[in-house]
């Protein structure tokens, strides 16, 4: 599957998870919604069980810090 086709069925999904939930959102919205979950994911994955105290921080630092990919 090209990556094209997998974008364009991850949005048509993530469209229909936020239309589930009530909120409306444009065609041209999805992918901004779709990059910041990606952004999320990744600062995420990186935490690996920080101590409780600095787990709030890290995780906005590392939102923060993150611009590989980003577009907008």
């Amino acid at each position: 599957m090209s990556d094209q086709k997998r974008a364009e069925i991850g949005a048509a999904a993530l469209t229909a998870v936020l239309a589930a939930t009530g909120v409306t959102v444009d065609a041209s919205e999805v992918g901004a919604v779709a990059r910041s979950l990606e952004r999320i994911e990744r600062a995420a994955a990186l935490l690996q069980t920080p101590s409780f105290d600095d787990t709030n921080e890290r995780f906005y630092r590392l939102l923060a810090n993150d611009d590989a990919g980003s577009s907008a």
